[in-house]
């Protein structure tokens, strides 16, 4: 046994050969695709009214929409979702962070960005989308 003592024999898993098969499973299944990542059409992972103190998150539209599920793919910490990951995502969310910086991957990677980062821990990530999911 390694350091998840096993628990990797509790998940039922699939294996598939590129993203389009992925893409064609989870369709087929009604999961929808999120992709985590801060770009110009992605979405906040939750959204705070203050007039009325509700908060709204993104995946309650899924049972509007038909959808039975989702899946989500987290980029790495310093480039983010590939151009294949991008690809097959059904929305685009990302996670608010105050840190400064204009939180747009393409500013920090060119530089341009000296206060802030647009990148988190992918684990940490997953936590704060995982939990807000639920």
């Amino acid at each position: 046994m390694t350091g998840d003592h096993g628990s990797r024999l509790d998940l039922p898993q699939r294996h598939m050969w590129s993203h389009a098969d992925v893409k064609e499973y989870l369709d087929e299944k009604r999961v929808r695709i999120y992709g985590i990542e801060i770009m110009e059409n992605a979405s906040p992972i939750m959204q705070y009214d203050r007039e009325t103190g509700v908060v709204k998150f993104p995946f309650e539209a899924e049972c509007e929409g038909g959808w039975s599920g989702s899946a989500f793919i987290f980029g790495n910490e310093g480039q983010g979702l590939s151009s294949k990951q991008r690809e097959i995502c059904d929305e685009f969310l990302f996670i608010p962070q105050n840190r400064g910086g204009s939180g747009r991957s393409e500013d920090n990677l060119a530089g341009r960005d000296k206060v802030g980062s647009a990148s988190m821990n992918v684990a940490c990530a997953a936590a704060v989308v995982l939990q807000a999911y639920s």
